[in-house]
C-alpha cells in the first residue's frame, strides 16, 4: 500500500512546530512523504510563520522540504494575531539557528498546484492555519479540487469556540477563506475543538517531554509555555496539541472516533458568529453538500504515546 503524499500549510505558531515535527518523524519511519509545506498569515505575520516553518525543518535536519511564501493577510477581513498563546515571534522564547536552505520564492498557490498536478489524485491537503492560500488556489486553479484526494483540518467546532463563544481561530481569522474551502466539494476531515481539546498531554508527559533532551523537548518547553499557563489550570487539565491531530489522522485514523458525516458551512457575516462552523450531522435540516468527516473522539492515552514516541524520535 503506497503511503500518503502530504502538503502542510500551516501558520507555524507553537503546535504548528509540533505538527511539523511529527510529520517528520513520520517520514523517517516511511508512513507518509512530506512534499512541501507553505506558510500562511496567521498566529504570527507572514514573514515569522515562513522563518519559523524553514528554522523547524532544519532543526529536524530536513532543509530539503521546500517552503513557500502565501498569503500576508485574509481575503476580506482584517489580520488577528495569538500572540496571547504562542508570543511575537509565533514560537514564544525557541531559540533556532536560521535554516540555511535557499528560500523559495514561488507563492504558495501556485507551488501546491503544480504538487498536486504531479501527483494527481494522491495529494492530501493539511491546513493547520487560516485557509487563505487553499482558496486562493481553489479559485485560481478551478481544477484543483479534482487533483487533491482530500483536505484535512484543524479548525472549526461543532460547538463552541477558543478566539470567541461561537469561534475557533483559524476559521475566525479567515471565515470567507474557510467558507470557500469546505463548499469546495473536495472531500475533507475536520479536526475541531471537540476533537483536539481531548488530544492533549498531561503535565507529567509534558515533564518527560521537555526533560528529554530531545529537540522536539527544546521546542515545546520554549514555546508552549503561554498555552500551558492557559491550559494547566487544574491538576486533571490537558494541553492540547491541536494540529498533530490532522497530521496523525492522515497515518493512523485508528486513533479517533465517533466520525460523522455531515456537511459544514462558515458565517461569513455574523457580529456575534463570524467564523462559526455551522454542522448539520446532528439536526433535521441537512446541507445539500456533506462531504465533510467531522471527528469527535480520540484514544486519548495512545494519540499521546504515539505523538511522544515521535516527538522524541526528531
Amino acid at each position: 500500500m503506497s503511503i500518503p503524499r502530504i502538503w502542510m500549510d500551516v501558520d507555524t505558531g507553537a503546535d504548528d512546530a509540533l505538527a511539523l515535527m511529527t510529520a517528520c518523524a513520520l517520514e523517517k519511519e516511511s508512513k507518509l512523504k512530506l512534499e512541501g509545506v507553505s506558510a500562511v498569515n496567521g498566529n504570527a505575520p507572514l514573514d515569522r510563520t515562513f522563518i519559523n516553518s524553514r528554522d523547524i525543518l532544519s532543526l529536524c535536519g530536513r532543509e530539503d522540504i521546500p517552503v513557500f511564501p502565501g498569503a500576508d493577510k485574509p481575503l476580506i477581513v482584517e489580520s488577528v494575531r495569538a500572540a496571547y498563546v504562542h508570543g511575537q515571534s509565533g514560537l514564544g522564547k525557541v531559540k533556532i539557528d536560521p535554516s540555511g536552505a535557499e528560500e523559495e520564492t514561488l507563492k504558495a498557490w501556485d507551488a501546491l498546484y503544480r504538487c498536486a498536478c504531479k501527483y494527481a489524485g494522491e495529494l492530501e491537503l493539511i491546513l493547520t492555519g487560516p485557509q487563505t492560500n487553499a482558496a486562493i488556489a481553489l479559485a485560481k486553479y478551478p481544477d484543483l479540487k479534482d487533483k487533491l484526494k482530500r483536505i484535512l483540518v484543524m479548525g472549526g467546532a461543532d460547538v463552541g469556540g477558543n478566539i470567541t463563544a461561537a469561534a475557533e481561530f483559524n476559521i475566525y481569522a479567515d471565515p470567507h477563506a474557510a467558507e470557500a474551502v469546505f463548499k469546495s466539494g473536495i472531500p475533507i476531515v475536520m479536526c475541531s475543538l471537540d476533537v483536539t481539546m481531548q488530544a492533549g498531554l498531561t503535565k507529567e508527559e509534558i515533564d518527560r517531554l521537555e526533560g528529554s533532551g530531545t529537540k522536539a523537548g527544546m521546542v515545546y518547553a520554549g514555546s508552549m509555555e503561554l498555552l500551558k499557563k492557559l491550559s494547566l489550570v487544574k491538576e486533571d487539565d490537558l494541553c492540547a496539541v491541536h494540529d498533530a491531530c490532522p497530521v496523525l489522522y492522515a497515518v493512523m485514523p485508528e486513533l479517533f472516533g465517533n466520525i460523522v458525516r455531515c456537511g459544514v458551512h462558515v458565517e461569513t457575516g455574523g457580529k456575534l458568529t463570524r467564523g462559526q462552523t455551522v454542522t448539520d450531522w446532528d439536526t433535521d435540516k441537512k446541507f445539500p453538500d456533506r462531504n465533510v468527516d467531522l471527528v469527535l473522539g480520540v484514544d486519548r492515552d495512545a494519540f499521546a504515546k504515539v505523538l511522544l514516541d515521535l516527538l522524541m524520535s526528531v
